[in-house]
């Protein structure tokens, strides 16, 4: 084996040889920076072109929001199975059969008083409803303390059904003085 190396390797292989180990390992250097050590500022405008950048490397997280156009609208998918039927409802309360009126009473309210109405459904209909209005909107100092269904003076039990409707109010002693309050009930023909 030493006569091979002998007569094989010269001055000339040598050098060429060295000569190639120093072209391979150059005279780099690794530069090592510190986190978040180069921003905007060291960058100048435009130092990276598309010529640059690999077709269809960027992702679409890569753009700020708003720089990508929006893609055309995709076709409708198919219909989905029809689904099972749902369970059937509770049956609703009975309508109201006929016409409906409304009934109203006045009444006066002075400083200082609480008073109340009831107002009765005519003969053949019966209430489904009611409210009551003071003639001052601006009277904030004037409240209600009843609103309810009335059945000839008494509130009726559950499962009755009433004839009228029955409002209260009060109105506090230097308040907005004497008023007048409204008290509606809405009846339906039997």
């Amino acid at each position: 084996m030493r006569q091979w190396l002998h007569r094989h390797l010269s001055f000339a292989n040598i050098t060429s040889l060295l000569a190639l180990v120093f072209a391979m390992g150059g005279t780099g250097y690794a530069l090592t920076l510190p986190k978040d050590s180069v921003g905007s500022k060291q960058i100048r405008n435009n130092a990276v072109t598309s010529s640059e950048v690999a077709t269809r490397s960027l992702r679409a997280n890569d753009f700020a929001r708003g720089q990508l156009p929006a893609g055309a609208r995709g076709a409708p998918g198919a219909t989905g199975p029809t689904g099972a039927p749902g369970a059937n409802g509770a049956q609703g309360l009975p309508g109201v059969v006929g016409a409906v009126t409304v009934q109203r009473t006045d009444f006066g309210l002075t400083d200082g008083t609480s008073s109340g109405a009831s107002v009765p459904c005519p003969a053949g209909t019966r209430a489904i409803g009611g409210g009551a209005s003071i003639a001052a909107p601006t009277s904030e100092d004037i409240h209600a303390t009843v609103s309810r269904p009335d059945r000839t003076g008494v509130a009726p039990l559950d499962g009755e059904t009433f004839t009228g409707w029955r409002v209260a109010y009060v109105n506090p002693l230097n308040g907005t003085g004497t008023t007048t309050v409204h008290a509606f009930a809405v009846c339906a023909e039997d």
